[in-house]
């Protein structure tokens, strides 16, 4: 009886449709460049180097000059007598311009270049980063979805079978347990579903606030290439990581500039020397006018600026220190992603290139053998089971291998690895 029933079951039974959601498929490098181009953040950096550039604009130029006025009364009195010769108004003006001395316009040129390079490799950075967590977050979008579609097919096959076993006329016990079964594994497929759709719907509405869309607009990522390039040696990669990673320049053009702050602040011992025309004119006994060329300048005698140059070596020393410890921090980076993309890629080289695809087969060959009553329920159950897990064991292992190679590249400055 049995037999009879889910023989006519295989023959008559149809495959649910699922219900059809308008979404737009994109694919891992679109969505890459369409979060790097929209992203809203973005604009800080640009705005950081048109910054950059102004102020090494205002570094190339002198100071401004001074205007003095001076205003006042002059009295004459005869030297002899003390009587007073005449009294009347006396004003003069000057304008004089400061002269820096020892190229500190050059040095404050030079640091206001490695300004704008800073600015330009913390925006490379930042599309960098922001590229490799976009493609990771689409990778991991693309994951949910094929381990919600396998757990909701193992789940619809499971509660079809399950009401053709009830609808028949029972003899005994046993297919009763056996539609029981089949719904408790339904409700532990539709659970891994359900959690499945909450970790896209989290990964979607972080892309759509990346990518500056909102938050309901709906995306499907296109199977993706699923290969795995070789890789340099740890070594190598350190070495690549070293020359090329953008926290290092950024560090390095950091001690450059604050060596270049060091001279600065021994070149301002040097005097600045203002000079320009002036003109005075007075009035008492006599009419006067005097004009002429005016110098002034400091005297260095007191060497106020030593303070000033040991606080900037303080801090390039510091900045020196900082560079050392972040070459070996990214050092151990790199070796570090490296042995957890390459242990990744050994586990799936080990598996069959489609071990997803064949258990999906095997499921469905096991579905239309326990309704024709090869198999027994065990069998059946245990496929189904091995089936979800098996897919999400490979979708989980390429997506750690993928984050693993993307922070390497991220580590390059962004630069692919392939060997």
């Amino acid at each position: 009886m049995r037999t009879t029933v889910l023989m006519l079951l295989a023959c008559c039974t149809t495959p649910i449709a699922a219900q059809a959601q308008d979404v737009t498929a994109i694919s891992l490098d679109r969505l890459a460049q369409d979060v790097v181009a929209n992203n809203p953040e973005r604009q800080f950096y640009q705005r950081q180097i048109e910054t950059a550039g102004v102020e090494r604009a205002a570094a190339g130029r002198w100071a401004d000059p001074e205007v003095v006025v001076e205003f006042g009364q002059r009295r004459a009195t005869d030297p002899v007598t003390s009587s007073l010769l005449g009294e009347g108004t006396t004003y003069a003006v000057s304008i004089v311009q400061p002269i820096e001395f020892g190229g500190r316009i050059a040095l404050r040129r030079a640091i206001a270049d490695r300004q704008i390079d800073l600015a330009k490799m913390g925006l490379q950075q930042f599309d960098a980063t922001l590229a490799a967590r976009a493609r990771t977050l689409g990778y991991g979008l693309f994951a949910a979805d094929e381990k919600a579609a396998a757990a909701r097919a193992v789940a619809g096959r499971m509660r079809t079978l399950a009401r053709v076993i009830v609808s028949r006329d029972p003899a005994g016990p046993a297919p009763r347990l056996e539609a029981a079964s089949l719904q408790a594994s339904a409700i532990g497929a539709e659970r891994s579903a359900a959690s499945a759709d909450a970790e896209a719907n989290t990964i979607l509405y972080e892309l759509n606030q990346l990518r500056g869309a909102a938050f309901a607009a709906r995306i499907r990522v296109i199977r993706p290439d699923m290969a795995l390039p070789d890789l340099p040696s740890g070594a190598a990669l350190a070495a690549l990581a070293t020359a090329n990673n953008f926290e290092l320049k950024a560090l390095r053009a950091q001690f450059e500039q604050q060596g270049l702050r060091v001279d600065l602040a021994r070149k301002s011992r040097i005097p600045v020397v203002s000079v320009g025309p002036y003109y005075d004119r007075a009035r008492s006994d006599i009419q006067e006018t005097n004009y002429g060329l005016r110098l002034s300048s400091a005297l260095p005698l007191w060497n106020r600026q030593a303070g000033d140059v040991a606080a900037e070596q303080g801090r390039q020393a510091q900045a020196n220190a900082t560079l050392i410890n972040a070459e070996r921090r990214i050092a151990r980076d790199v070796f570090e992603q490296a042995a957890q993309y390459e242990a990744k890629r050994d586990a799936l080289g080990k598996w069959a290139g489609n071990t997803a695809d064949s258990f999906a087969a095997s499921a469905a060959d096991a579905d239309r053998n326990y309704r024709l009553g090869a198999i027994p329920l065990t069998t059946y159950m245990q496929m189904q089971q091995s089936y979800i897990e098996a897919t999400n064991a490979v979708l989980d292992t390429r997506r750690e291998a993928l984050e693993a190679l993307l922070r390497l590249r991220a580590l390059n400055g962004g630069t692919a690895l392939a060997r």
